[in-house]
Protein backbone atom coordinates (compact mmCIF):
# COMPACT_ATOMS: atom_id res chain seq x y z
CA UNK A 1 0.00 0.00 0.00
CA UNK A 2 1.13 3.44 -1.18
CA UNK A 3 2.14 5.87 1.91
CA UNK A 4 1.31 9.52 1.92
CA UNK A 5 4.23 11.92 2.59
CA UNK A 6 2.98 12.40 6.12
CA UNK A 7 2.81 9.30 7.13
CA UNK A 8 6.20 9.18 5.55
CA UNK A 9 7.53 11.63 7.96
CA UNK A 10 6.32 10.27 10.34
CA UNK A 11 7.86 6.90 9.87
CA UNK A 12 11.41 8.98 9.72
CA UNK A 13 10.93 11.05 13.14
CA UNK A 14 10.23 7.60 14.40
CA UNK A 15 13.49 6.11 12.94
CA UNK A 16 15.78 9.52 14.57
CA UNK A 17 13.74 8.68 17.70
CA UNK A 18 15.13 5.06 17.88
CA UNK A 19 18.26 6.34 16.88
CA UNK A 20 19.01 8.76 19.74
CA UNK A 21 17.93 5.53 22.08
CA UNK A 22 20.64 3.63 20.85
CA UNK A 23 22.92 6.24 21.52
CA UNK A 24 21.69 8.32 24.45
CA UNK A 25 19.78 5.46 26.25
CA UNK A 26 21.42 1.84 25.05
CA UNK A 27 25.03 3.49 26.39
CA UNK A 28 23.87 4.64 29.56
CA UNK A 29 27.39 4.97 30.71
CA UNK A 30 27.60 7.87 27.60
CA UNK A 31 25.03 9.95 28.30
CA UNK A 32 25.79 13.31 29.48
CA UNK A 33 24.13 15.25 32.24
CA UNK A 34 21.81 18.53 31.32
CA UNK A 35 23.47 21.22 29.68
CA UNK A 36 22.03 24.88 28.41
CA UNK A 37 20.16 24.19 24.80
CA UNK A 38 21.99 26.69 23.42
CA UNK A 39 25.63 26.57 24.86
CA UNK A 40 28.40 25.27 22.41
CA UNK A 41 30.24 22.32 23.38
CA UNK A 42 34.11 22.31 23.70
CA UNK A 43 35.56 19.22 21.79
CA UNK A 44 37.47 18.88 18.76
CA UNK A 45 35.86 17.55 15.78
CA UNK A 46 38.82 15.89 13.94
CA UNK A 47 40.23 14.05 16.97
CA UNK A 48 37.16 12.26 19.07
CA UNK A 49 37.93 10.52 22.47
CA UNK A 50 36.49 7.33 21.30
CA UNK A 51 35.08 5.70 18.22
CA UNK A 52 32.81 3.02 17.75
CA UNK A 53 31.88 0.97 14.10
CA UNK A 54 29.23 -1.35 14.50
CA UNK A 55 27.32 -3.44 12.23
CA UNK A 56 24.82 -4.06 14.94
CA UNK A 57 24.42 -1.77 17.64
CA UNK A 58 21.85 -3.50 18.72
CA UNK A 59 24.29 -6.55 19.32
CA UNK A 60 27.28 -5.02 20.74
CA UNK A 61 26.54 -5.30 24.41
CA UNK A 62 25.23 -8.86 24.08
CA UNK A 63 28.84 -9.32 21.74
CA UNK A 64 30.84 -7.77 24.80
CA UNK A 65 29.40 -10.23 27.04
CA UNK A 66 30.99 -12.92 25.26
CA UNK A 67 34.16 -12.59 27.13
CA UNK A 68 33.60 -14.87 29.65
CA UNK A 69 34.92 -12.62 33.03
CA UNK A 70 33.10 -10.17 31.94
CA UNK A 71 30.04 -12.44 31.39
CA UNK A 72 29.97 -13.54 34.86
CA UNK A 73 30.72 -10.14 35.86
CA UNK A 74 28.44 -7.81 34.09
CA UNK A 75 25.54 -10.62 32.99
CA UNK A 76 22.60 -9.57 31.75
CA UNK A 77 21.88 -6.81 33.54
CA UNK A 78 24.28 -4.79 31.04
CA UNK A 79 22.12 -5.62 28.32
CA UNK A 80 18.48 -4.77 29.47
CA UNK A 81 19.62 -1.75 31.99
CA UNK A 82 18.93 0.81 28.86
CA UNK A 83 15.05 -1.01 29.08
CA UNK A 84 14.22 1.56 32.27
CA UNK A 85 16.40 4.21 31.70
CA UNK A 86 14.53 8.24 31.69
CA UNK A 87 15.50 8.33 27.65
CA UNK A 88 14.11 5.32 26.68
CA UNK A 89 11.21 6.39 28.52
CA UNK A 90 11.11 9.89 27.25
CA UNK A 91 11.73 8.49 23.55
CA UNK A 92 9.40 5.56 23.67
CA UNK A 93 6.83 8.04 24.75
CA UNK A 94 7.36 10.58 21.73
CA UNK A 95 7.31 7.68 19.39
CA UNK A 96 3.62 6.68 20.95
CA UNK A 97 2.17 10.17 20.76
CA UNK A 98 3.28 10.36 16.97
CA UNK A 99 1.68 6.81 16.39
CA UNK A 100 -1.14 7.75 18.53
CA UNK A 101 -1.96 11.41 16.72
CA UNK A 102 -1.62 9.66 13.07
CA UNK A 103 -3.01 6.07 13.78
CA UNK A 104 0.35 4.12 13.03
CA UNK A 105 1.59 1.57 15.24
CA UNK A 106 4.96 1.23 13.16
CA UNK A 107 7.14 0.44 16.96
CA UNK A 108 8.50 -2.83 16.55
CA UNK A 109 9.26 -2.57 13.24
CA UNK A 110 10.96 0.53 13.91
CA UNK A 111 13.04 -0.74 16.56
CA UNK A 112 14.55 -3.64 14.67
CA UNK A 113 15.29 -1.76 11.29
CA UNK A 114 17.05 0.75 13.02
CA UNK A 115 19.05 -1.40 15.89
CA UNK A 116 20.41 -3.77 13.19
CA UNK A 117 21.98 -1.29 11.08
CA UNK A 118 25.35 -0.39 10.43
CA UNK A 119 26.92 2.52 12.54
CA UNK A 120 29.46 4.84 12.98
CA UNK A 121 29.60 6.88 16.35
CA UNK A 122 32.59 9.57 17.45
CA UNK A 123 32.61 10.57 21.29
CA UNK A 124 33.84 13.10 23.01
CA UNK A 125 33.82 13.69 26.94
CA UNK A 126 31.16 16.02 28.66
CA UNK A 127 32.26 18.18 31.83
CA UNK A 128 31.44 15.32 33.84
CA UNK A 129 34.22 13.46 32.27
CA UNK A 130 32.05 10.39 30.83
CA UNK A 131 31.69 10.01 27.03
CA UNK A 132 28.70 12.25 26.85
CA UNK A 133 28.58 14.21 23.48
CA UNK A 134 28.65 12.33 20.64
CA UNK A 135 27.86 11.79 16.41
CA UNK A 136 26.35 9.37 14.53
CA UNK A 137 26.69 8.22 10.66
CA UNK A 138 24.33 5.93 9.29
CA UNK A 139 23.98 4.32 5.83
CA UNK A 140 19.98 4.35 5.29
CA UNK A 141 20.33 2.03 2.64
CA UNK A 142 16.49 1.26 1.83
CA UNK A 143 14.87 4.27 3.50
CA UNK A 144 16.59 7.02 1.83
CA UNK A 145 13.27 8.06 -0.07
CA UNK A 146 11.78 7.88 3.26
CA UNK A 147 13.76 11.04 4.87
CA UNK A 148 12.67 13.41 2.08
CA UNK A 149 9.20 13.79 3.73
CA UNK A 150 10.72 15.10 7.07
CA UNK A 151 10.37 18.78 6.07
CA UNK A 152 6.70 18.43 6.05
CA UNK A 153 6.41 17.27 9.57
CA UNK A 154 8.80 20.09 11.24
CA UNK A 155 6.50 23.13 9.82
CA UNK A 156 3.74 21.77 12.24
CA UNK A 157 5.07 19.32 15.10
CA UNK A 158 5.52 21.16 18.18
CA UNK A 159 9.18 18.00 19.06
CA UNK A 160 10.01 19.28 15.60
CA UNK A 161 11.79 22.12 14.33
CA UNK A 162 14.42 23.15 11.51
CA UNK A 163 17.14 24.70 13.15
CA UNK A 164 20.29 25.26 10.16
CA UNK A 165 21.45 24.62 6.57
CA UNK A 166 24.63 23.19 5.56
CA UNK A 167 26.20 23.65 2.59
CA UNK A 168 24.44 22.82 -0.63
CA UNK A 169 21.03 23.61 1.14
CA UNK A 170 21.04 20.48 3.47
CA UNK A 171 18.57 20.94 6.13
CA UNK A 172 19.17 20.63 9.92
CA UNK A 173 16.19 19.45 12.56
CA UNK A 174 16.26 19.25 16.02
CA UNK A 175 13.70 16.70 17.99
CA UNK A 176 12.80 17.94 21.61
CA UNK A 177 12.75 14.62 23.53
CA UNK A 178 12.19 15.96 26.70
CA UNK A 179 13.09 19.68 28.60
CA UNK A 180 16.72 20.04 28.36
CA UNK A 181 17.55 16.64 25.64
CA UNK A 182 17.37 17.85 22.12
CA UNK A 183 18.86 15.55 19.06
CA UNK A 184 19.74 17.37 15.85
CA UNK A 185 19.72 15.04 12.76
CA UNK A 186 20.57 15.65 8.90
CA UNK A 187 19.80 13.79 5.86
CA UNK A 188 21.30 13.64 2.68
CA UNK A 189 20.77 10.97 -0.28
CA UNK A 190 20.78 7.80 1.97
CA UNK A 191 22.95 9.18 4.89
CA UNK A 192 21.51 10.24 8.06
CA UNK A 193 23.96 11.82 10.95
CA UNK A 194 22.72 11.95 14.23
CA UNK A 195 24.22 14.75 16.71
CA UNK A 196 23.97 14.65 20.60
CA UNK A 197 23.05 18.28 21.03
CA UNK A 198 22.54 21.26 19.81
CA UNK A 199 25.90 22.68 21.07
CA UNK A 200 27.89 20.12 19.21
CA UNK A 201 27.10 22.15 15.91
CA UNK A 202 25.67 25.25 16.78
CA UNK A 203 27.18 27.72 18.82
CA UNK A 204 24.94 29.77 21.56
CA UNK A 205 23.15 32.26 19.37
CA UNK A 206 21.94 29.49 17.01
CA UNK A 207 24.33 29.81 13.96
CA UNK A 208 26.28 26.93 12.90
CA UNK A 209 30.20 26.54 13.82
CA UNK A 210 31.95 26.37 10.81
CA UNK A 211 34.68 23.84 11.25
CA UNK A 212 32.04 21.10 12.75
CA UNK A 213 29.54 22.15 10.05
CA UNK A 214 32.01 21.09 7.36
CA UNK A 215 32.40 17.75 9.05
CA UNK A 216 28.86 17.07 9.25
CA UNK A 217 28.64 17.74 5.52
CA UNK A 218 31.46 15.38 4.58
CA UNK A 219 29.66 12.84 6.57
CA UNK A 220 26.50 13.32 4.71
CA UNK A 221 28.33 13.40 1.22
CA UNK A 222 31.01 10.71 1.68
CA UNK A 223 30.08 9.07 5.38
CA UNK A 224 33.94 9.78 6.03
CA UNK A 225 35.37 11.89 8.82
CA UNK A 226 38.46 12.60 10.58
CA UNK A 227 38.81 9.97 12.92
CA UNK A 228 40.42 7.15 10.56
CA UNK A 229 43.18 9.65 9.88
CA UNK A 230 43.98 10.76 13.51
CA UNK A 231 43.78 6.78 15.16
CA UNK A 232 45.72 5.01 11.99
CA UNK A 233 42.91 3.31 10.87
CA UNK A 234 40.99 1.82 8.01
CA UNK A 235 38.52 4.28 6.45
CA UNK A 236 35.13 3.02 7.98
CA UNK A 237 32.78 1.34 5.07
CA UNK A 238 29.07 1.23 4.76
CA UNK A 239 28.86 -2.11 6.38
CA UNK A 240 31.54 -3.07 9.03
CA UNK A 241 31.74 -6.66 10.04
CA UNK A 242 31.11 -7.01 13.86
CA UNK A 243 32.26 -4.09 15.79
CA UNK A 244 35.52 -2.30 16.63
CA UNK A 245 36.15 0.08 19.31
CA UNK A 246 38.33 2.38 19.76
CA UNK A 247 39.54 5.05 22.90
CA UNK A 248 41.99 7.32 23.11
CA UNK A 249 44.40 6.73 26.27
CA UNK A 250 44.39 10.33 26.94
CA UNK A 251 40.54 10.04 27.91
CA UNK A 252 41.96 6.81 29.85
CA UNK A 253 44.53 8.14 31.81
CA UNK A 254 42.00 11.37 33.03
CA UNK A 255 44.28 13.72 30.89
CA UNK A 256 47.60 12.14 32.45
CA UNK A 257 49.32 11.35 29.31
CA UNK A 258 52.85 12.15 30.32
CA UNK A 259 52.43 8.88 32.38
CA UNK A 260 51.65 7.10 29.30
CA UNK A 261 53.70 8.74 26.60
CA UNK A 262 54.13 6.41 23.30
CA UNK A 263 50.82 4.66 23.50
CA UNK A 264 47.82 6.79 22.03
CA UNK A 265 44.75 4.76 22.07
CA UNK A 266 43.57 0.99 22.54
CA UNK A 267 41.92 -0.78 20.04
CA UNK A 268 39.21 -3.66 20.53
CA UNK A 269 37.78 -5.87 17.45
CA UNK A 270 35.15 -8.41 17.71
CA UNK A 271 34.65 -10.82 14.27
CA UNK A 272 31.76 -12.86 14.20
CA UNK A 273 31.61 -16.17 12.93
CA UNK A 274 28.40 -17.48 12.61
CA UNK A 275 27.40 -19.81 15.57
CA UNK A 276 30.85 -20.72 16.29
CA UNK A 277 32.73 -19.10 18.81
CA UNK A 278 33.88 -15.21 17.89
CA UNK A 279 36.64 -13.31 19.74
CA UNK A 280 37.59 -9.89 20.60
CA UNK A 281 41.18 -9.08 19.65
CA UNK A 282 42.83 -6.17 21.41
CA UNK A 283 45.43 -3.65 19.96
CA UNK A 284 47.44 -0.60 21.04
CA UNK A 285 48.34 2.14 19.00
CA UNK A 286 52.04 2.88 19.67
CA UNK A 287 54.28 5.48 19.24
CA UNK A 288 57.96 3.80 19.33
CA UNK A 289 59.81 6.94 19.39
CA UNK A 290 58.31 8.09 22.49
CA UNK A 291 58.75 4.83 24.77
CA UNK A 292 61.37 4.56 27.26
CA UNK A 293 63.83 1.92 26.82
CA UNK A 294 61.23 0.17 24.03
CA UNK A 295 58.91 -0.23 27.01
CA UNK A 296 61.23 -3.06 28.79
CA UNK A 297 59.60 -3.38 32.12
CA UNK A 298 61.98 -6.29 32.92
CA UNK A 299 63.67 -4.40 35.61
CA UNK A 300 60.26 -3.52 37.45
CA UNK A 301 58.76 -6.71 37.95
CA UNK A 302 62.26 -7.79 39.38
CA UNK A 303 61.96 -5.16 42.09
CA UNK A 304 58.17 -5.73 42.66
CA UNK A 305 56.75 -7.57 45.57
CA UNK A 306 55.10 -10.85 44.19
CA UNK A 307 51.16 -11.34 44.97
CA UNK A 308 49.77 -8.31 43.53
CA UNK A 309 46.05 -7.78 42.94
CA UNK A 310 46.83 -5.62 39.96
CA UNK A 311 50.41 -4.33 38.38
CA UNK A 312 51.05 -1.96 35.33
CA UNK A 313 54.16 -0.31 33.80
CA UNK A 314 54.02 3.41 32.45
CA UNK A 315 56.13 4.64 29.67
CA UNK A 316 56.62 7.72 31.51
CA UNK A 317 57.53 11.37 29.91
CA UNK A 318 59.83 11.81 32.64
CA UNK A 319 60.73 15.43 31.44
CA UNK A 320 56.54 16.46 31.07
CA UNK A 321 55.84 14.79 34.16
CA UNK A 322 58.62 16.70 36.70
CA UNK A 323 56.94 19.58 34.93
CA UNK A 324 54.49 18.79 36.52
CA UNK A 325 56.08 18.08 39.95
CA UNK A 326 57.23 21.42 39.98
CA UNK A 327 53.64 23.13 39.43
CA UNK A 328 53.28 21.72 42.67
CA UNK A 329 55.86 22.55 44.19
CA UNK A 330 56.64 25.51 46.51
CA UNK A 331 59.66 27.39 44.61
CA UNK A 332 61.38 23.54 44.29
CA UNK A 333 60.91 23.44 40.38
CA UNK A 334 64.70 23.00 40.24
CA UNK A 335 64.59 19.86 42.33
CA UNK A 336 61.70 18.79 40.12
CA UNK A 337 63.76 18.98 37.14
CA UNK A 338 66.79 17.44 39.23
CA UNK A 339 64.59 14.25 39.96
CA UNK A 340 62.92 13.64 36.25
CA UNK A 341 66.68 14.26 34.51
CA UNK A 342 67.80 11.18 36.78
CA UNK A 343 64.84 8.60 36.57
CA UNK A 344 64.82 6.84 33.32
CA UNK A 345 62.88 3.65 31.19
CA UNK A 346 59.10 2.36 32.47
CA UNK A 347 58.07 3.17 35.68
CA UNK A 348 55.13 0.67 37.06
CA UNK A 349 52.29 0.85 39.71
CA UNK A 350 51.15 -1.76 41.72
CA UNK A 351 47.80 -2.78 43.69
CA UNK A 352 48.35 -5.14 46.65
CA UNK A 353 45.35 -6.86 48.51
CA UNK A 354 47.13 -6.22 52.32
CA UNK A 355 46.77 -2.41 51.45
CA UNK A 356 43.90 -0.04 49.97
CA UNK A 357 42.77 1.46 47.03
CA UNK A 358 44.36 4.59 47.12
CA UNK A 359 47.56 3.42 48.57
CA UNK A 360 49.71 1.74 45.42
CA UNK A 361 53.69 1.43 45.41
CA UNK A 362 55.11 3.53 42.55
CA UNK A 363 58.46 2.24 41.57
CA UNK A 364 60.91 3.75 39.02
CA UNK A 365 64.56 2.92 37.87
CA UNK A 366 67.64 5.69 38.69
CA UNK A 367 70.42 6.81 35.88
CA UNK A 368 73.43 4.56 37.14
CA UNK A 369 75.40 7.86 38.76
CA UNK A 370 78.46 8.44 40.68
CA UNK A 371 78.52 9.38 44.36
CA UNK A 372 78.45 13.38 44.09
CA UNK A 373 75.23 12.25 41.62
CA UNK A 374 73.33 10.13 44.55
CA UNK A 375 74.00 12.58 47.05
CA UNK A 376 72.29 15.59 44.77
CA UNK A 377 69.81 13.45 44.09
CA UNK A 378 68.83 12.73 47.59
CA UNK A 379 69.18 16.44 48.45
CA UNK A 380 66.55 16.89 45.49
CA UNK A 381 64.19 14.29 47.18
CA UNK A 382 64.27 15.10 50.25
CA UNK A 383 63.50 18.80 49.36
CA UNK A 384 60.56 17.80 47.42
CA UNK A 385 59.19 15.04 49.49
CA UNK A 386 59.53 17.53 52.64
CA UNK A 387 57.40 20.21 50.15
CA UNK A 388 55.16 18.01 48.62
CA UNK A 389 54.01 15.38 51.28
CA UNK A 390 51.52 16.36 54.01
CA UNK A 391 48.68 17.69 55.46
CA UNK A 392 47.76 20.79 57.98
CA UNK A 393 47.97 18.76 61.24
CA UNK A 394 46.55 20.93 63.75
CA UNK A 395 47.14 19.15 66.97
CA UNK A 396 51.39 18.93 65.48
CA UNK A 397 53.91 20.44 67.41
CA UNK A 398 54.51 24.30 66.13
CA UNK A 399 58.23 24.19 64.72
CA UNK A 400 60.91 25.75 66.40
CA UNK A 401 58.52 27.76 68.62
CA UNK A 402 56.50 29.67 66.01
CA UNK A 403 53.34 30.67 67.10
CA UNK A 404 51.44 30.11 63.83
CA UNK A 405 52.74 28.55 60.35
CA UNK A 406 51.68 25.55 58.49
CA UNK A 407 51.94 23.15 61.10
CA UNK A 408 52.98 19.32 59.75
CA UNK A 409 54.59 16.15 61.16
CA UNK A 410 58.56 16.19 60.70
CA UNK A 411 59.57 14.47 57.88
CA UNK A 412 62.23 11.52 59.82
CA UNK A 413 65.04 9.75 57.58
CA UNK A 414 66.88 7.15 57.72
CA UNK A 415 69.70 5.21 55.75
CA UNK A 416 69.18 1.11 55.83
CA UNK A 417 72.89 0.76 54.65
CA UNK A 418 75.00 2.04 52.10
CA UNK A 419 72.40 1.89 48.96
CA UNK A 420 69.09 2.70 51.32
CA UNK A 421 67.87 5.87 51.98
CA UNK A 422 64.13 6.02 53.59
CA UNK A 423 61.99 9.30 53.98
CA UNK A 424 58.30 9.18 55.76
CA UNK A 425 55.93 11.55 56.82
CA UNK A 426 52.86 10.61 58.72
CA UNK A 427 49.54 12.46 57.06
CA UNK A 428 46.51 12.19 58.62
CA UNK A 429 43.44 10.78 57.08
CA UNK A 430 40.21 9.03 57.80
CA UNK A 431 41.38 6.46 54.96
CA UNK A 432 44.62 6.01 56.17
CA UNK A 433 46.33 2.61 56.48
CA UNK A 434 47.49 2.40 59.96
CA UNK A 435 45.79 2.99 62.98
CA UNK A 436 46.95 6.15 64.63
CA UNK A 437 46.48 5.09 68.28
CA UNK A 438 49.42 2.42 67.96
CA UNK A 439 51.79 5.26 66.74
CA UNK A 440 54.33 6.86 69.33
CA UNK A 441 52.86 10.55 67.54
CA UNK A 442 49.47 9.61 68.33
CA UNK A 443 48.38 12.82 70.08
CA UNK A 444 49.72 15.16 67.19
CA UNK A 445 47.69 13.79 64.72
CA UNK A 446 43.77 14.90 63.59
CA UNK A 447 42.29 11.50 62.77
CA UNK A 448 41.97 7.80 64.08
CA UNK A 449 43.93 6.45 60.90
CA UNK A 450 46.39 8.02 59.00
CA UNK A 451 49.02 7.45 55.96
CA UNK A 452 52.84 6.37 56.56
CA UNK A 453 54.09 8.29 53.25
CA UNK A 454 56.97 6.75 52.79
CA UNK A 455 59.80 7.26 49.72
CA UNK A 456 63.05 5.37 48.89
CA UNK A 457 66.16 5.56 47.49
CA UNK A 458 67.53 1.80 46.66
CA UNK A 459 69.94 0.23 44.54
CA UNK A 460 69.10 2.29 41.63
CA UNK A 461 65.28 2.37 42.40
CA UNK A 462 62.83 5.28 43.19
CA UNK A 463 60.27 3.70 45.64
CA UNK A 464 56.88 5.97 46.73
CA UNK A 465 53.63 5.15 48.26
CA UNK A 466 51.34 6.58 50.64
CA UNK A 467 51.64 2.66 52.51
CA UNK A 468 55.03 2.51 54.05
CA UNK A 469 54.55 -1.58 54.11
CA UNK A 470 54.64 -1.66 50.44
CA UNK A 471 57.45 0.23 50.28
CA UNK A 472 58.88 -2.23 53.25
CA UNK A 473 57.93 -5.22 50.93
CA UNK A 474 59.68 -3.96 47.64
CA UNK A 475 63.22 -3.20 49.74
CA UNK A 476 63.01 -6.82 51.23
CA UNK A 477 62.42 -7.91 47.12
CA UNK A 478 65.74 -5.70 46.30
CA UNK A 479 67.52 -7.29 49.33
CA UNK A 480 66.25 -11.16 48.32
CA UNK A 481 64.22 -11.20 51.34
CA UNK A 482 60.88 -11.84 49.26
CA UNK A 483 60.16 -13.02 46.48
CA UNK A 484 59.35 -10.54 42.98
CA UNK A 485 56.49 -10.31 41.05
CA UNK A 486 59.55 -11.69 38.15
CA UNK A 487 59.23 -15.03 39.63
CA UNK A 488 55.63 -15.67 39.11
CA UNK A 489 55.98 -14.34 34.94
CA UNK A 490 57.17 -16.68 32.59
CA UNK A 491 61.32 -15.30 31.93
CA UNK A 492 60.67 -15.16 28.20
CA UNK A 493 57.89 -12.56 28.22
CA UNK A 494 59.14 -10.47 30.82
CA UNK A 495 60.20 -7.31 29.16
CA UNK A 496 56.94 -6.94 27.08
CA UNK A 497 54.64 -7.16 30.29
CA UNK A 498 52.64 -4.19 30.61
CA UNK A 499 49.66 -5.47 33.20
CA UNK A 500 49.37 -8.21 35.09
CA UNK A 501 45.95 -9.07 37.11
CA UNK A 502 45.06 -11.24 40.32
CA UNK A 503 41.38 -11.91 39.97
CA UNK A 504 41.12 -13.45 43.54
CA UNK A 505 43.18 -10.83 45.55
CA UNK A 506 41.58 -7.55 43.12
CA UNK A 507 38.13 -9.07 44.40
CA UNK A 508 39.03 -9.09 47.78
CA UNK A 509 40.39 -5.75 48.00
CA UNK A 510 37.86 -4.26 46.30
CA UNK A 511 35.05 -6.22 48.44
CA UNK A 512 36.96 -4.92 51.58
CA UNK A 513 36.98 -1.35 49.96
CA UNK A 514 33.41 -1.12 49.09
CA UNK A 515 32.92 -2.33 52.87
CA UNK A 516 35.14 0.58 54.29
CA UNK A 517 33.01 2.72 52.03
CA UNK A 518 29.76 1.42 52.99
CA UNK A 519 29.71 1.66 57.14
CA UNK A 520 26.77 -0.29 57.97
CA UNK A 521 25.59 2.50 60.53
CA UNK A 522 25.56 5.22 57.87
CA UNK A 523 24.77 3.67 54.27
CA UNK A 524 22.27 0.39 55.60
CA UNK A 525 21.20 0.84 52.12
CA UNK A 526 23.50 0.67 49.77
CA UNK A 527 25.71 -1.63 51.92
CA UNK A 528 22.85 -4.25 51.33
CA UNK A 529 22.60 -3.63 47.55
CA UNK A 530 26.62 -3.82 47.72
CA UNK A 531 26.13 -7.47 49.28
CA UNK A 532 23.29 -8.36 46.73
CA UNK A 533 24.93 -7.46 43.37
CA UNK A 534 28.50 -6.62 43.64
CA UNK A 535 29.61 -8.84 46.19
CA UNK A 536 28.50 -12.06 43.91
CA UNK A 537 30.30 -10.63 40.73
CA UNK A 538 33.42 -10.29 42.71
CA UNK A 539 33.41 -13.97 43.86
CA UNK A 540 32.24 -14.97 40.75
CA UNK A 541 35.67 -13.25 39.33
CA UNK A 542 38.08 -14.62 41.93
CA UNK A 543 37.97 -17.92 40.09
CA UNK A 544 39.43 -17.02 37.23
CA UNK A 545 43.30 -17.46 36.91
CA UNK A 546 45.81 -14.60 37.20
CA UNK A 547 46.28 -12.63 33.83
CA UNK A 548 48.80 -10.25 31.75
CA UNK A 549 48.76 -8.76 28.76
CA UNK A 550 52.08 -8.39 26.51
CA UNK A 551 53.55 -6.87 23.60
CA UNK A 552 55.11 -8.20 20.98
CA UNK A 553 58.94 -8.76 21.09
CA UNK A 554 59.28 -6.74 18.26
CA UNK A 555 57.88 -3.15 18.18
CA UNK A 556 57.69 -1.44 14.40
CA UNK A 557 59.74 1.51 14.09
CA UNK A 558 57.18 3.73 13.76
CA UNK A 559 53.71 4.91 14.77
CA UNK A 560 51.08 1.83 14.46
CA UNK A 561 48.94 -0.47 15.87
CA UNK A 562 50.12 -3.51 17.39
CA UNK A 563 48.24 -6.74 19.26
CA UNK A 564 48.23 -6.62 23.34
CA UNK A 565 48.50 -10.92 24.11
CA UNK A 566 46.25 -12.23 26.83
CA UNK A 567 47.60 -15.20 28.90
CA UNK A 568 46.26 -16.82 31.57
CA UNK A 569 48.24 -18.81 34.54
CA UNK A 570 46.50 -22.13 33.57
CA UNK A 571 49.03 -23.84 35.81
CA UNK A 572 48.18 -22.04 39.18
CA UNK A 573 44.90 -22.99 37.91
CA UNK A 574 44.64 -26.05 37.20
CA UNK A 575 47.02 -26.92 40.35
CA UNK A 576 44.28 -28.34 42.19
CA UNK A 577 43.70 -30.83 39.40
CA UNK A 578 47.22 -32.23 39.87
CA UNK A 579 48.11 -31.04 36.10
CA UNK A 580 51.76 -29.59 35.05
CA UNK A 581 50.17 -27.36 32.67
CA UNK A 582 52.06 -24.35 32.06
CA UNK A 583 51.03 -20.42 31.49
CA UNK A 584 49.77 -20.53 27.93
CA UNK A 585 48.05 -17.97 25.87
CA UNK A 586 44.13 -17.26 25.54
CA UNK A 587 43.07 -17.87 21.99
CA UNK A 588 41.86 -14.76 22.94
CA UNK A 589 39.42 -13.16 26.39
CA UNK A 590 36.38 -13.55 24.55
CA UNK A 591 37.05 -17.95 23.13
CA UNK A 592 34.95 -20.23 24.86
CA UNK A 593 36.95 -22.37 27.37
CA UNK A 594 39.27 -19.13 27.89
Amino acid sequence: MKMSRKKIAILVVGLLVVAGVIIQAVWRPFAHRKVAENSEVVLDIHHPDAVIDSEALSRLPRDILRVPLLHDVLTQDFVDYYESSNTRLSAEGALRRLAFEHQLDWRDELIRRVFDEPAHVLLWRSPDGRLGYWVMSMHRNGFAKLLQGVGNLATSDAQLSQVAKLSGDVPVYALKLAVGRTLLFATKEDRLVVLSAPGVLLDGKGGLLSERADAVSEMLSSGRDDAAHAYRLDASGDAPKGHRLVVSANYLSFGYQAFFSGIDALRFDFSPHGNAAANWQTSALIEPGKLPQQWNGADLWRALPANAAACTSLPADWKEASGLLGKVTDGGADNAAAIGDQLTGPAAVCWYAKSTLVAPVFVARVKQQDAAGIAALKTALGKTFGNVIGAYEAKAAKADGADSGYRRLPVTMRDQGADVTVWQRPVSARSGTAVSSKASFASQLSAERYFPVTLALAHGYLIFSPDGRLVDDTLAVLDKRYPALADTLAPQRLPRTILTLTPSSAAALIEREAGAALPADQEAVFRNASRTHLVPKLHALAHYPPVSLTLPQDLPGSTGWVPVEWWFDRAKADAGANTTAADTPADQPGTEGD
